[in-house]
């Protein structure tokens, strides 16, 4: 009899335990956002991902004693979490070093503090007046997004590189900000066409909803095996 109570005790208390796991795992996953489920918060691309291949704005080495930097805005048309953004980006003439792509607070209608920095290889740049791929960088951080909050996107580089962020093709109004420092201070509006972008989100995990179900679940099925 003795037996029979322990194997029964045994078998109830390894099925809440199992279900207990199970529950677990789902909320761990549910609550993990993924590349697969981004939106796009923003873009300026033309359909699959096109841009003007011929025309751009300079990066880097000028060759007129300037350092440039570049940077586009958006404004967030929903609260996200900041998955990834794409930016079609070529070299011009000679890019051997690292560069850097940020995403910006706005300070004043100008680039701010940077939320988040990517360091880019200038090796992986097509050469300018090809339709190259997007460069495209991946947040680690996945800093939430504001509705209704203007950011910028900038890209600078050592003087090395001379880069071009090729302009968008659809004619997209946004201030387009220019730094002749390395990205040490900037105007804006500059009145030049913004380069082409795409920012992309992911809708806030669903975190404290999805631990009280986690809970909930818990409480009833103890009910239930006391029932």
């Amino acid at each position: 009899m003795k037996n029979r109570q322990s194997s029964l005790f045994s078998s109830r208390a390894s099925k809440r335990a199992t279900f207990s796991v199970s529950l677990l795992m789902w909320a761990a996953a549910a609550a993990t956002p993924s590349i697969a489920s981004a939106s796009i918060l923003f873009t300026n691309f033309g359909p699959g991902q096109s841009y003007d291949v011929a025309s751009g704005n300079i990066v880097g080495n000028g060759f007129d004693g300037n350092n440039y930097a570049q940077g586009d805005t958006f404004v967030a048309k929903e609260t996200q979490r900041f998955l990834s953004m794409s930016l079609a980006l070529s070299c011009f003439f000679g890019c051997p070093a690292d560069f850097a792509i940020s995403l910006n607070a706005d300070t004043s209608g100008v680039p701010g503090t940077a939320i988040e920095s990517f360091n880019v290889a200038g090796g992986i740049l097509g050469v300018f007046g090809n339709s190259n791929p997007p460069v495209q960088v991946i947040s680690v951080l996945k800093p939430l997004l504001t509705v209704g909050t203007r950011y910028w996107v900038t890209v600078s580089s050592p003087i090395d590189n001379s880069i071009e962020w090729n302009f968008n093709s659809t004619g997209d109004p946004s201030n387009e900000a220019i730094s002749t420092d390395g990205a040490a201070t900037w105007f804006a509006p500059s009145g030049l066409t913004p380069g082409a972008l795409e920012v992309d989100a992911t809708p806030e995990p669903r975190s404290l909803l999805l631990v009280g179900t986690f809970l909930s679940g818990l409480v009833l099925r103890k009910r239930l095996s006391r029932g």
